[in-house]
């Protein structure tokens, strides 16, 4: 498993900067640069979305599974994440396209 920081605390699974989700998707299946990611896990806090479709376990984790859609990662093996750790990035984020993977590094 990685370990995943994550600076996108409008999410609700964000707990002290570590995912209480237990797994999360990092899209973005043609990116060639962080920008071109995002998490696709991501669920805004208090949205009506986020109460129907998703509920926090209440502890946030340090190591994740991470399934990995972006198909040029270097860290991407049979779409999971293979990198010691990566950062999600999205401080001010309200959708999942204001979110990336920081630790993206594209084998292009």
């Amino acid at each position: 498993m990685t370990i995943l920081t994550c600076s996108a605390t409008t999410c609700l699974y964000n707990e002290n900067h570590l995912c209480s989700r237990g797994e999360i998707e990092v899209t973005g299946e043609q990116a060639k640069s962080p920008d071109e990611t995002a998490c696709g896990s991501f669920r805004e806090r208090g949205s009506s979305a986020s109460n129907s479709t998703g509920s926090s376990s209440g502890c946030g984790c340090e190591k994740i599974q991470i399934d990995c859609k972006a198909q040029e990662c270097t860290y991407n093996s049979s779409c999971k994440c293979t990198a010691a750790a990566i950062d999600i990035a999205g401080q001010k984020a309200i959708t999942s396209q204001d979110t990336k993977c920081g630790t993206f590094s594209c084998q292009c």
